[in-house]
């Protein structure tokens, strides 16, 4: 058995998968509904930074990867809400998840209903940003904090279509209040729109409190461990981290080496 299985043993729950709203169908393209960016930053290369053409067998686990999310993500809400918010974390750094929430949001935008909002909600190690060489810009702590005064004046359109991305902003030693803030609720819940995704790359969530903290306003939480890193302690203390939060759980262990994983793919919910 393995260190998730062993972990996730007594709060598993079935993965059964819902089938999408069929109003889905009807909606105008993304393409018809672009997101207000700021107008004088040229698209974002993101695209470079992703596993297509790099990792071929990569991209296509992270195809795998995107599917139950998105089922759980657009299955029926209550008072007909349409937060589609995923939060993507990890138990400790260096696990992966930064690469994987953009690949995750780069595959979520080849839907051709949905266009995807990319945050970088990790004000302290602010990976993305950094990778995008847009640290120093204005970002979502700004906007949170009431210093930037709309979505458009931190959103940046990036090269791929349909996807764009808010940077993390400026440190803050306030970082943690802002992000269980009201202000922060309010600012996902601009964003509930049936044709948006909004990806969180949060902080790891057994070194920081931030990433606690935004499980609270996620509908999806993604937790990425490490093989051969991550212990079942580790695994079992984040599901107790998140237990008291509304947001189904998912666990992806990353960096299996391809021997021992022998393309078998396991995805294991709370």
């Amino acid at each position: 058995m393995s260190i998730i299985e062993r972990a996730l043993q007594a709060a598993q729950k079935p993965a059964t998968q819902q089938p999408r709203s069929s109003n889905r169908n009807t909606l105008p393209r993304v393409t018809e509904l672009p997101l207000p960016t700021v107008a004088d930053v040229p698209p974002l290369p993101l695209r470079a930074t992703l596993a297509t053409g790099i990792f071929p067998d990569l991209d296509r686990d992270i195809r795998f990867l995107k599917r139950p999310l998105l089922a759980r993500l657009f299955a029926p809400q209550e008072q007909g809400e349409q937060q589609h918010t995923l939060m993507v974390t990890s138990d400790l750094p260096e696990a992966g998840k930064s690469f994987i929430s953009r690949n995750l949001a780069a595959s979520f935008a080849q839907e051709k209903m949905l266009r995807v909002l990319l945050v970088d909600a990790d004000p302290v190690r602010r990976s993305l940003s950094n990778l995008l060489g847009v640290a120093d810009r204005p970002g979502l702590m700004e906007l949170i904090a009431g210093d930037a005064v709309q979505l458009s004046d931190v959103t940046l359109a990036t090269d791929v279509e349909a996807l764009y991305f808010v940077p993390a902003g400026q440190s803050r030693e306030d970082a943690t209040e802002l992000l269980a803030s009201t202000q922060m609720a309010a600012f996902l819940t601009a964003l509930n729109d049936p044709n948006t995704v909004v990806v969180l790359d949060s902080p790891p969530l057994l070194l920081s409190s931030e990433g606690r903290v935004l499980a609270d306003n996620a509908r999806q939480v993604l937790v990425v461990v490490e093989a051969g890193r991550s212990t079942a302690a580790d695994v079992a203390q984040v599901v107790d981290i998140l237990r008291g939060t509304s947001a189904t759980v998912s666990i992806a262990m990353n960096k299996v080496p391809v021997a021992a994983l022998s393309y078998r793919h396991d995805m294991y919910y709370r």
